[in-house]
């Protein structure tokens, strides 16, 4: 199989053309050479989502409004109004921005140190030899295409001055009732389908191909592996939700 060695070092923007135009030695520089580079990808993962979040603040502002708008009206007159105060505090545009980008951040350290761990472990299973340090960048710079698909989902935005309620394939599963979508493990698992993920897991198997130097059918299964654990994980809290009556 090919050498890191034959993959010299390169700049920062070679990396990030070669992760769209020839991955597989992008994720071997990165590997042999570049192990420090990840805070590009990370900057790129955090920053894009979060301008997103900016761009449509005020449009999440007045979503979140009829969503209690529609709680409240569910509830006996007294206790509405005595919720009512609290609950308001909680939707304001510049709050909304703040609590999402704070999850943001969290959920983008969870999610990679996650994801690296069940390539590590993935890898191990097949024998092959991974240390934490070549799987962190490796697993930050396959988030690549999410950061992608968030500037493309801010131009949107900017442009259309509408926000996206229906991301990957979730509108085929939409019922149209926001409120009541997001509590269906079906819409759920259908939003999480679009190119930039099969983009993503399509690096996830090289990491399996070219760093762990799995062969290509465990490579291919430990890849289905990762994604139906990442899956799961992700209908996790809807499926929790309905199961306590929260959905």
């Amino acid at each position: 199989m090919t050498s890191d060695n034959t993959d010299p070092p390169a700049s920062l923007l070679v990396i990030l053309i070669e992760m769209i135009a020839a991955p597989a030695q992008a994720l071997r520089r990165i590997s042999a050479h570049h192990r420090r580079s990840w805070w590009l990808p990370a900057l790129l993962a955090a920053a894009l989502p979060a301008l997103y979040l900016w761009l449509t603040r005020h449009l999440a502002a007045e979503l979140a409004a009829r969503q209690i708008a529609l709680q409240l009206g569910a509830m006996p007159p007294e206790q509405a109004e005595a919720a009512r105060p609290m609950i308001e505090r909680f939707q304001t545009p510049e709050f909304i921005f703040l609590s999402g980008a704070g999850v943001l951040i969290i959920g983008l350290f969870l999610a990679w140190l996650v994801s690296s761990m069940l390539i590590y472990f993935g890898a191990s299973l097949t024998g092959a030899r991974m240390s934490m340090p070549q799987v962190w960048p490796a697993v930050v710079w396959a988030w690549l295409p999410f950061a992608l698909r968030a500037g493309l989902q801010s131009l949107w935005a900017f442009l259309t001055d509408r926000m996206i309620l229906y991301p990957g394939l979730s509108y085929l599963t939409a019922s149209g009732d926001t409120v009541a979508d997001q509590t269906r493990p079906l819409f759920t698992l259908a939003a999480q389908v679009d190119l930039f993920a099969l983009w993503h897991l399509v690096l996830v198997f090289l990491i399996f191909r070219h760093i762990a130097r799995s062969s290509r059918g465990a490579a291919f299964m430990l890849t289905l592996l990762y994604a139906a654990i990442n899956l799961g994980l992700r209908l996790l809290p809807t499926l929790l939700g309905g199961a306590f009556g929260l959905g």
